[in-house]
């Protein structure tokens, strides 16, 4: 049997970029590309060893389960929630092998048995092909059932020297970010929307928080201003710029926070809301 290792490679690479990916859109956890292609990147390598003579023995259990874990870790990180992250790996790695196997058994693949396992002749395109549509009905279910509705998404409205923006946003239980003072929740802002309240925080949208409150500091002194501190799934956390507003308002009535939190990325992935708030911001 001939193996041709770049298309193993690639393959490979392509499928756990695919339900890697399918794993972060699960969780609702933040996205960084960097991590995800290099896992991916990591599982494509790891497939071509297993066919190297001298490295053979990655192919047994142990060799597996820390190729996976090396995969985890590159991707989502290993501290805080993180461990979230990896059990939700762990399942869609366990559907996408059931969706091959159903394929592979309705598409009549030659299989070969040997040592006690069964081996089916799947193509790359299979593999590829079963990894789409894992990840495609994922995407189907989160966007028909996850969609948040109703009394979870609310009218956010933000006063703050003379301005005012109004925004969509989400009673979120995860959020549980406080202010260290009063500690009472804290919504976290889309930094497109504060722009619009305080347009000195832009073009600097990729600015570190640090850095951007030096630059408010000397282009606006009279603004309230505070670092805190956040973690989030996939992510070991951080640091989000959070401004005092003169007045906030949900759904038309005031409410007693005055502190919000600058999100560099968008908070939601279909942009159905601009914000996310906890569930009592009280």
């Amino acid at each position: 049997m001939t193996v041709y290792l770049d298309e193993v490679f690639l393959v490979n690479a392509a499928v756990n970029g695919l339900l890697l990916e399918t794993s972060v859109r699960l969780t609702g956890g933040a996205r960084s590309p960097g991590r995800l292609l290099g896992a991916a990147a990591l599982g494509g390598i790891y497939a071509v060893a297993v066919w190297l003579p001298e490295l053979g023995w990655l192919a047994s259990i142990p060799g597996q389960f820390a190729a996976w874990a090396g995969l985890c870790v590159l991707c989502f990180g290993w501290r805080g929630t993180a461990w979230k992250s990896w059990l939700w790996f762990f399942g869609v790695c366990c559907g996408f092998a059931g969706l091959v196997l159903a394929a592979a058994s309705l598409l009549r693949v030659p299989a070969i048995s040997g040592g006690g396992r069964v081996w089916y002749r799947v193509s790359g395109r299979l593999l590829i092909g079963c990894a789409v549509g894992l990840w495609g009905l994922c995407s189907l279910c989160l966007d028909r059932f996850a969609r948040h509705r109703g009394q979870e998404l609310v009218t956010l409205r933000l006063e703050l020297g003379g301005r005012a923006v109004v925004c969509t946003a989400l009673r979120d239980n995860g959020n549980t970010l406080r202010d260290p003072f009063t500690g009472r929740g804290v919504p976290v802002v889309e930094r497109r929307v504060l722009a619009r309240l305080v347009p000195e925080l832009e073009p600097a949208g990729a600015a570190d928080a640090a850095a951007l409150m030096d630059r408010l500091h000397s282009l606006r002194p009279e603004l309230r201003i505070a670092l805190l501190p956040y973690r989030a799934v996939g992510t070991e956390g951080g640091l989000l710029l959070g401004l005092y507003a003169d007045r906030i308002l949900e759904n038309g009535k005031p409410v007693p926070a005055r502190l919000v939190a600058r999100s560099p990325t968008p908070v939601s992935d279909g942009g159905t809301y601009e914000a996310l708030i906890p569930v009592n911001s009280n």
